[in-house]
């Protein structure tokens, strides 16, 4: 779920997709990149860590140019490693090309076979390194011809940017799994994940790119080719769930405004009492004041958030999700001594996490823990890019809603309805990718 950043014609192109990737540091927080087009060469720099640890005044005053693509990294596909840190960059048949992609490639390990045979040699075990390999294995000179025919090879998600010596390309996969948006910032376009690093440099949103739609930026203007027919959206509904900052759009609604009304449906889904309504700081938090106004139960904050800390579900490894979360969230004892509370979070994936949070309440002498979960159950795994793939790690895979429960030590626990979900997020809209909660999965 890494973030990718674009934009192009403009004097400050690396400095604003600084701006544009510390607003998107939500969404990965493995490695950082930048690269930009200088006098028709590209210069660029990435390396492990935070967008403020990887940069520096003096990096990115030596990242000149007028276009300028940027990435911050989660893994799913490769391990979590400098090599596969973005932008790639490549000196192939069409010129130096750098590449961020955000999505998983599910046909990778085909595909990689299949180029490896031929004669390619990779330079990283990321699957965003593929395309490359097919487009410079084209016959035509044509660097969009090429992409329009082996874009179509990838089966999975993407959302990519493309720099070039001439120009910025952007690209997504037909289904739409993987959010890309793009602005005008006076003659500049700007390509972002969210609408929320639009909005950090300034520019105003226009829209998506559509799937299976291909954009190319140059000189000021913006030409979209058509290389795939589009099929239906399927947007990865994760993302309001959890992964998206409150302040982007989605829909035509902020991720707040969604979370808010999913609180709402959720309170008139399950008529349930208690002193207190809290949610798991951050993104629970919109759910629990969504509830508290429905179900006119009190909120209050029963946790206090360490702001220093990374978020626990995008950690690569599990053991650094369970440091991560017992680090980031300490219990404000005197709000939950002697009361029965509701608490909220957004989702149920592992169980760990919640098994610890569970168990600070009761220390603190919480009479009763009802753990309501924003979401349905996470059953299957996703392919197209959450790090949610393999069965054994999903709690609701193996164990029964009433051995979750006793599993994490709630007094109950309770599931939103895909239905409810759905309605909370679209407004009317169904056109979301839910295979993780449903195994309805729109490939197959």
């Amino acid at each position: 779920m890494c973030g990718i950043f674009g934009i192009t014609d403009n004097k400050e192109a690396s400095r604003l997709t600084y701006i544009g990737l510390f607003a998107l540091q939500h969404r990965g927080q493995e490695s950082a990149g930048i690269a930009s087009e200088s006098n028709r060469k590209l210069v660029y720099y990435n390396s492990m860590g935070l967008v403020n640890e990887v940069f520096n005044e003096s990096i990115i005053a030596g990242l000149k140019g007028r276009n300028s693509i940027g990435h911050v990294r989660y893994s799913t596909t490769g391990s979590s490693d400098v090599s596969n840190a973005q932008p790639l960059y490549f000196n192939s048949k069409f010129g130096e090309i750098a590449i961020s992609h955000n999505g998983n490639i599910i046909n990778s390990g085909e595909l990689k076979a299949e180029l490896r045979n031929l004669g390619a040699i990779f330079q990283s075990t990321t699957d965003s390194e593929i395309i490359v390999h097919l487009i410079s294995r084209h016959k035509s000179h044509d660097l969009i011809e090429a992409l329009k025919e082996n874009l179509p090879k990838l089966k999975g998600s993407y959302s990519f940017l493309f720099l070039t010596k001439k120009e910025l390309i952007a690209a997504r996969d037909p289904y739409g799994f993987r959010p890309l948006f793009y602005g005008k910032k006076d003659n500049s376009y700007v390509f972002a994940s969210e609408t929320c690093a639009i909005d950090a440099v300034k520019a105003k949103l226009i829209g998506e790119i559509e799937p299976g739609e291909i954009a190319v930026a140059r000189s000021g203007k913006l030409k979209k080719i058509r290389f795939s027919n589009s099929k239906k959206y399927s947007r990865c509904i994760f993302e309001q769930v959890y992964f998206a900052r409150p302040d982007s759009f989605f829909c035509g609604y902020s991720v707040q405004s969604a979370r808010y009304e999913i609180g709402r449906l959720l309170a008139m889904e399950y008529n349930i009492k208690a002193d207190i309504v809290s949610g798991v700081p951050d993104s629970g938090t919109a759910y629990a004041l969504g509830f508290s106004k429905q179900a006119n139960i009190e909120y209050k904050t029963v946790f206090m958030r360490n702001r220093y800390s990374q978020r626990s579900f995008i950690q690569p490894k599990q053991s650094a999700r369970e440091f991560t979360a017992e680090m980031k969230l300490s219990p404000i004892k005197d709000v939950i001594k002697g009361n029965s509370l509701i608490l909220i979070d957004d989702s149920l994936v592992r169980g760990t996490t919640s098994q610890k949070i569970v168990k600070s309440l009761k220390d603190c002498g919480a009479k009763k823990v009802i753990m309501l979960i924003a979401s349905p159950p996470v059953k299957f795994p996703c392919v197209y890019g959450i790090d949610t793939a393999r069965k054994e790690e999903l709690i609701a895979n193996k164990l029964s809603i009433k051995e979750i429960c006793k599993f994490i030590g709630a007094d109950e626990l309770h599931y939103l309805s895909l239905d409810n979900l759905i309605n909370g997020c679209g407004r009317g809209d169904i056109n979301f990718c839910h295979a993780c909660f449903s195994g309805n999965y729109p490939e197959k």
